[in-house]
């Protein structure tokens, strides 16, 4: 019978090539740029994102008549919160160290580290309040740009997705593993406008934050790369 350790691929030990680690960094600076100018547009009066954040009242309002879905979105709220994260990122790690691979699991904690630091960050300079329309149920009141689920969810989906790629040998592994990732990342995020935590742009903004994240934590880390005895 396969094994998990079966479907892994022996490492790899080049180290990544230098324009490939530049073209990283700047496709995550440019995701930090988009999350800057979202940032700046949605604190001000008449946004030009008014009209689709608006879109997240009628959502709210139509969950709201299906009580069976609002306990399965509350249910998402707090498996993704603060704690159900670090419990998440703890399997992926530990999943990752059983397999001696030291840098990828370096990569995995210092990426979503970052991305909750970075994210309260955003959140306490901007201080967007919450839509006044969210789930009654547990209101939060805490600022809102960006949502620090789509974040979190986002940078844990494209972790997994680039450890699935780059350390399973199948590709039916490799395709499970996205698609449970994407699947997660895309639940959190329509769970946070449906339950009205947050505006859809606080979840856009929070999404591409998480990706830029791990797209420079790929190029610092070089996260694929493995170093063993003798080498």
């Amino acid at each position: 019978m396969d094994t998990l350790t079966d479907d892994v691929v022996e490492p790899r030990y080049a180290t990544m090539p230098r324009p490939r680690r530049v073209w990283l960094v700047v496709a995550a600076l440019i995701g930090f740029a988009v999350v800057t100018v979202f940032g700046l547009v949605v604190v001000q009066d008449r946004s030009p994102l008014d009209a689709f954040d608006r879109w997240g009242r009628q959502a709210e309002d139509w969950a709201d008549n299906h009580a069976a879905l609002v306990t399965v979105l509350r249910l998402v709220e707090v498996s993704f919160a603060t704690v159900g994260m670090i419990v998440w990122t703890t399997l992926v790690v530990l999943a990752v160290l059983s397999q001696r691979r030291f840098r990828a699991a370096a990569f995995a904690i210092a990426v979503m580290i970052a991305t909750s630091l970075t994210t309260t960050a955003i959140k306490l300079s901007l201080g967007r309040g919450r839509p006044e329309w969210q789930d009654a149920t547990d209101l939060l009141a805490s600022k809102s740009f960006p949502s620090g689920h789509a974040s979190s969810s986002a940078a844990l989906a494209g972790i997994l997705i680039f450890l699935a790629w780059s350390f399973l040998r199948r590709p039916a592994a490799r395709w499970t593993v996205t698609v449970v990732a994407v699947g997660m990342w895309v639940a959190v995020c329509l769970d946070r406008v449906l339950l009205g935590r947050h505006y859809p742009s606080d979840v856009v903004a929070g999404s591409v934050l998480g990706l830029s994240m791990v797209l420079l934590g790929i190029a610092v880390f070089d996260p694929a790369r493995v170093r063993v005895h003798g080498r």
